[in-house]
């Protein structure tokens, strides 16, 4: 053990990858979330009773930085997805590419370019498809996916296989999402067994928070650095609104990089290349409805897409329970918003959006109507960063930028290097050793 104690911001995938990696260099570690819950987008609640994650992720056993760092509290999920087009049902596991080949939603020619131009570059770039972003060839980051794939296989495939993804996962228009992304995105799809949490996302990460100090429902409000006689950093505070402090060696913010922003302002100058960076990242808010229902509708896929060409409401669902093999009597269905309509439902009220998107819901999973018991809008602001095109070569940068701070500080967040759990991980273990490395820590 050491006398080091350090502050970690921001109790996301993130945070807690940061302050678990530092807790097991000896450090005293102290976490702070704004929150009640940990888990940043993908937190968990209980709706009506029922335990749900809001951002319902999963992962694959190729999030290999993820599954050191939950371990146990993983199990293996049968989880599929669909695309639902008109009254036909196609199954489709995204990134898989046995399931693309055989998916009966394409021609067979455009299988045979997808063969013969989209695989071949997983293939090729797997390895350097790392979520950390740290070796992604930039050749790939400069066009969007939908103007490849449109480009190589069709406009078919594009509202297929681009369009699904891009719009339920990040609610983005595939045509302003990096191709990079997508194939990394590809990659970790790919590999392995699919993996959900045992008891949900919040639980998971709190267990790999064993030995920490954890602060939950509170917010950072300021960042002061103490310096010694010659003007070097020998101490930083974080303040709440009520002027409770905690004093540490070093801190991680591992925040939204707006939070980041106004936590590190203050000690930068105005034209400060870092602080203009932070402020600069493009973000898209997002928001998901979940419905508590009193029945358990089938549970043959998890994620059900809905047909671009006629969502109007509604992009993808995912029904709760598919991804555990326990048998429950309740189930929950979460929704989310095509990006036209997010841009309208945006400042709606939550009896709004559910009006306007439950139409289209019960349409995807009909054995919703007449069951829903509660309805809840989870907002998230500020947001997802967004991987346009063009965004590994800036993300690079930023990371350059970071690392370059004359403070016992460090960054972390998906923000960094790619907008995946992985990544978040990745940049939360790299802050980490940057700390390590400021205080000495064996």
């Amino acid at each position: 053990m050491t006398d080091a104690r350090i502050v970690v911001i921001g109790g996301g995938f993130a945070g807690v990858a940061a302050a678990a990696s530092l807790r097991a260099r000896g450090a005293r570690v102290t976490l702070i979330e704004a929150r009640p819950t940990l888990g940043g987008r993908a937190r968990s609640d209980v709706l009506d009773d029922l335990p749900i994650d809001t951002g319902a992720q999963l992962i694959t056993s190729g999030f290999a930085r993820t599954v050191r760092l939950l371990g146990a509290q993983l199990e293996r999920s049968t989880a599929h997805d669909i695309v639902v087009r008109g009254d036909e049902r196609f199954p489709l596991r995204f990134g898989s590419l046995r399931s693309l080949l055989s998916f009966s939603g394409l021609s067979a020619l455009d299988k045979v370019r997808l063969a013969t131009h989209l695989l071949p570059l997983l293939a090729r770039y797997r390895d350097a498809l790392d979520a950390s972003g740290t070796r992604t060839p930039p050749s790939l980051d400069m066009e969007s996916v939908r103007a490849f794939v449109e480009r190589r296989i069709g406009p078919a495939a594009a509202d297929t296989l681009a369009e699904p993804p891009c719009n339920g996962f990040y609610n983005l228009e595939a045509s302003k999402v990096s191709l990079a992304f997508y194939l990394t995105l590809g990659r970790y799809g790919s590999e392995g067994d699919t993996l959900a949490p045992v008891d949900g996302w919040s639980a998971a990460l709190g267990s790999a928070l064993a030995d920490i100090e954890v602060v939950r429902d509170t917010r950072a409000a300021a960042l002061d650095v103490e310096r010694d006689a010659g003007g070097r950093a020998v101490r930083v505070s974080i303040r709440d609104a009520s002027g409770r402090t905690w004093d540490g060696s070093a801190v991680v913010i591992a925040t939204d990089p707006r939070t980041a922003h106004a936590l590190l302002a203050p000690h930068l100058s105005p034209d400060d290349a870092l602080a203009r960076w932070l402020a600069a990242i493009p973000i898209r808010e997002t928001l998901t409805l979940a419905l508590a229902l009193d029945s358990v509708p089938p549970r043959d896929a998890f994620g059900v897409f809905q047909d671009v060409r006629t969502a109007r409401a509604v992009s993808a669902c995912v029904v709760h329970g598919a991804k555990h093999a326990a048998r429950v009597e309740r189930d929950a269905v979460l929704a989310w918003p095509t990006p036209a309509a997010f841009d309208t439902l945006r400042a709606a009220s939550s009896e709004s959006i559910a009006t306007q998107m439950l139409p289209e819901v019960e349409a995807l999973v009909p054995e919703v109507r007449s069951h829903v018991t509660r309805a809840r809008v989870y907002r998230f602001e500020p947001g997802s960063p967004i991987p346009y095109v063009g965004f590994v070569r800036d993300r690079a940068n930023g990371a350059a930028l970071a690392d370059s701070v004359a403070l016992p500080i460090a960054l972390a967040g998906d923000y960094l290097t790619t907008p995946l759990i992985e990544g978040a991980v990745a940049s939360g273990e790299h802050a980490a050793a940057r700390i390590a490395r400021i205080v000495a820590l064996g």
